[in-house]
């Protein structure tokens, strides 16, 4: 009897033991070499805490794409929307770093845009938006070479269903474009860095629209207080 019992609590031991080794298995996020069946890359499945980051950053983008919603209505009444878009530049960049090749880097971001048939505010919604930059090599007797990357989101799938990053590397020899979407980058923590860098680009663009806004309003009240001043001290009137 007591032979039994002892195999039977070393049977359930031995079975527990192989069902944590098959949980480490499941959550091991450094196996690079994992394969699908059909041979294409396998994915590694997010752990708990990277699934609730995941979804807490595509929450935050679903309120920064309401946001930019808001404040296109400002937009298209300041007749800045053009052919259902708008976007901004920013000024080239030089980058340099020891014993590195030297980079002249340009960046934009547009927004492609839906509706605006007369509603209130336009009627516009965010459709598409692209943060694209271009870098070019500037360090003489090199191979020319350019960089793009174009790093895109549809805001009508919500959230980060959309998510994509292209890069086309341009040589003298050689013009390569790869395409990576967000759901299918092999890392977990790849992918949720790359999630991250667009959050943070969408709080670049609300922070630009909102300092817009803010020179609007500075400039209307600094016209009319320096108006009001003259108008106050005109002088006495008389008969022309």
């Amino acid at each position: 009897m007591h032979i039994r019992f002892a195999l039977i609590i070393l049977l359930l031991g031995s079975v527990t033991l192989f069902a944590a080794d098959d949980a480490k298995k499941e959550i091991n996020q450094s196996d690079r070499n994992r394969l699908n069946p059909d041979g294409s890359i396998g994915l590694i499945p997010y752990n708990p805490k990277q699934q609730q980051h995941i979804d807490s950053i595509a929450k935050e983008v679903d309120e920064a794409h309401a946001l930019i919603n808001e404040k296109l209505k400002f937009l298209n009444f300041e007749k800045k929307i053009k052919d259902s878009r708008y976007g901004q530049v920013s000024s080239a960049r030089e980058i340099r770093l020891p014993y590195e090749p030297s980079y002249v880097q340009h960046s934009r971001y547009v927004m492609k845009l839906k509706g605006g048939g007369g509603a209130e505010g336009g009627g516009f919604a965010l459709d598409e938006i692209s943060f694209w930059s271009r870098k070019s090599l500037t360090t003489k007797n090199k191979e020319p070479l350019t960089i793009y990357r174009d790093l895109k989101n549809s805001a009508s799938g919500g959230g980060l269903k959309g998510l994509t990053l292209s890069i086309r590397t341009v040589t003298s020899a050689d013009d390569v474009t790869t395409t990576y979407e967000l759901e299918k980058i092999q890392s977990p923590w790849e992918r949720i860095k790359l999630a991250t860098a667009y959050r943070d680009r969408l709080t670049d663009v609300l922070r630009t629209i909102d300092r817009y806004i803010n020179s609007k309003g500075f400039i209307e009240a600094k016209e009319v207080k320096d108006s009001i001043l003259e108008i106050s001290i005109g002088g006495d009137f008389q008969e022309p």
